[in-house]
């Protein structure tokens, strides 16, 4: 009992940190932004009018460094003596390190699509170099254990997506971060029942420091940043390796406290991973390039229907709780297979019932000869 109050403390110390550190800093990144000429340039394909700063986001994997840095030289015998894989931390710092360089580079001089997947693919290399990687999916489409010459490859091409998954999610004002910032919580809320008080640790810390940047990003207009490249492909490595973590099987996890967490994973980050699938999908099934920039995305469709960013971002973060509720609450009634199904059929249902609303509005449009949507703020 003692040592759950003590690391609870920890990490109510290391959350305070973050976000005391992350509100110092995000200022000075908007005064350079500002003063560089580093801005995100409005376009037919994305939803703000003005330019906005596009630099937050090379704040946040330092700050998170730093706080837990802090945290493990004051307090060594307290959180880390949970996880003795060294090499694991490694693998976050260097494979956040290569993302960092080429979401940097992108946000001030942009960087070739193909040249931002290579270092995506090295840094999921390294993620799995460092001893991670899904080794049972817990029984989902009748799948168990994994050797590792299958799951090194599948993290690999699962991280990439996630963080290709998160960038593309940011697309509504306070989003990506909201989305993240629940797979966060959930993330740490698990891990500390587990007892990995280490993991726990990063998901507060990441937390801290998205809550400045949604702050500035929704709630301050004449001060607003955009997290950039370099904040959701980060954001996406961080998640990628968090859920990596949670759903691998090894003997210092505590298990069978949670019989599917290959699906408790996948429900925490369910509303970019499906949203990206679904557009993915639906471009190849039509002859176009999976990658191909357009407005297919749940946010796009909302904002089409009028919705201000804010009520797109407060819909879209309510219903990414609502799958992480609904699939750990069901996790022990259900069928895994029969709740991953009943996620999808839940998720494409939204989304049709959104496209059938689009549709009869348009041609209601066209036959009033003028637009009746509310315009969007």
């Amino acid at each position: 009992m003692n040592n759950i109050l003590l690391n609870g403390g920890i990490l109510i110390f290391a959350l305070l940190i973050a976000v005391t550190l992350e509100m110092m800093v995000l200022p000075r990144i908007i005064y350079i932004a500002k003063k560089k000429n580093i801005f995100d340039i409005p376009c037919a394909r994305k939803s703000h009018r003005n330019p906005i700063p596009r630099l937050a986001g090379i704040s946040f994997f330092p700050v998170l460094l730093f706080v837990f840095s802090v945290c493990v030289l004051i307090l060594p015998d307290s959180i880390v003596i949970s996880e003795p894989a060294l090499k694991r931390l490694l693998g976050l710092i260097t494979g956040n390190l290569l993302i960092m360089g080429i979401g940097i580079k992108d946000d001030i001089v942009g960087a070739r699509y193909k040249h931002k997947m290579v270092i995506q693919f090295l840094a999921s290399v390294l993620l799995v170099v460092g001893g991670l990687y899904i080794n049972d999916f817990n029984g989902l489409f009748g799948v168990g254990e994994v050797p590792f010459w299958i799951g090194a490859p599948f993290t690999v091409l699962l991280a990439m997506f996630i963080m290709n998954a998160i960038n593309l999610i940011d697309g509504a004002d306070g989003l990506a971060s909201g989305i993240a910032g629940v797979a966060l919580i959930s993330f740490g809320v698990l891990f500390f029942t587990r007892g990995l008080y280490f993991y726990a640790l990063i998901c507060v810390i990441l937390v801290g420091i998205l809550i400045p940047f949604f702050y500035y990003n929704v709630f301050y207009p004449s001060r607003k940043i955009f997290m950039g490249d370099t904040g959701s492909l980060t954001l996406g490595f961080q998640l990628a390796y968090l859920g990596v973590r949670f759903a691998m099987k090894t003997p210092d996890s505590n298990y069978e406290l949670f019989n599917a967490p290959v699906m408790i994973a996948l429900s925490a980050m369910f509303i970019p991973l499906f949203d990206a699938l679904r557009v993915m999908v639906g471009r190849a099934l039509e002859g176009k390039s999976m990658f191909l920039p357009d407005r297919r995305h749940i946010h796009h469709k909302l904002l089409d229907l009028g919705f201000s960013h804010r009520k797109v971002m407060v819909s879209l973060v309510l219903c990414a709780c609502l799958f992480v509720l609904i699939n750990v609450l069901l996790m022990s009634v259900l069928n895994l297979n029969i709740m991953f199904a009943l996620d999808i059929i839940l998720w494409l249902g939204m989304v049709e019932v959104l496209n059938i609303r689009l549709k009869f509005i348009r041609e209601y449009e066209e036959r009033m000869g003028h637009p009746v949507r509310v315009k969007q703020k």
